[in-house]
């Protein structure tokens, strides 16, 4: 049975309180040759970051140009998650980012770990995880489409005449009636731009004048296979693109 797909963040409310997490560089574009800092950040001020996430949550890496994947190793600071990069090609690199909080329950002593199988006494159990891409290129901005990296749910895109093709794709396929935001840099407040279509797609063409970095944010809930000991998945996945 195909399971159903909801978007979240339909309250004006929690949209108002929610927090973010992407990927990104420090520094701007690579430069070949050099070894570039890389940030997890997690907060509502894009691009600034204002709290760390659980490092030992993440498991982080780069797709370089050749298709090659390199392993980041990521340390948590005072308020963001951070790793180095050696860049060693030209082109563009996909730097990504997975962190899988497991299932947990809400029960009446607490927040407790396990789903329903371990907490009988659980009002509520669900599944977490979070994932970003940042697409960084050296000497420039996206100029093609990229590859998926394969992640369990991710967010692509093609700077199009002036305009972001952004597809949403969960398990590979297209996910579809999903709302996205982005935040531009220094923005003060999320933007809605639409819901995915049949092919997981939508198009967003920024203010004239805008310029990137952005970061464009998905939620999603779903609902677990049969058997499954929780009530749902919740899913958040972000992309950093710049231009």
């Amino acid at each position: 049975m195909k399971a159903k797909l909801a978007i979240g963040g339909l309250l004006a409310a929690f949209v108002a309180l929610a927090h973010y997490t992407w990927i990104g560089p420090v520094d701007g574009p690579f430069e070949v040759g050099k070894t570039a800092k890389i940030q997890i950040s997690h907060g509502h001020k894009f691009p600034a970051s204002e709290e760390a996430i659980n490092a030992s949550q993440v498991e982080a890496f780069v797709v370089t140009p050749s298709g090659g994947r390199v392993k980041l190793d990521v340390a948590a600071g005072p308020n963001s998650v951070g790793a180095s990069y050696a860049v060693k090609e030209a082109g563009l690199h996909r730097i990504a980012f997975v962190q899988d909080r497991g299932v947990n329950s809400r029960t009446p002593k607490g927040l407790r770990p396990g789903g329903r199988d371990k907490n009988p006494d659980a009002t509520q159990a669900s599944r977490a995880l979070r994932t970003s891409v940042a697409y960084v290129a050296t000497g420039g901005s996206l100029v093609s489409k990229a590859k998926p990296v394969g992640l369990e749910i991710e967010l692509t895109a093609e700077l199009v005449g002036g305009a972001w093709h952004v597809q949403l794709l969960k398990q590979g396929k297209p996910a579809s009636g999903v709302a996205l935001d982005v935040f531009l840099a220094g923005a003060a407040k999320v933007e809605p731009v639409g819901s995915t279509g049949a092919d997981g797609k939508l198009i967003y063409r920024p203010a004239g004048g805008s310029k990137g970095p952005a970061m464009f944010t998905a939620e999603v809930r779903e609902t677990p296979p049969a058997g499954a000991k929780y009530d749902y998945t919740s899913y958040g996945t972000s992309l950093y693109v710049n231009w």
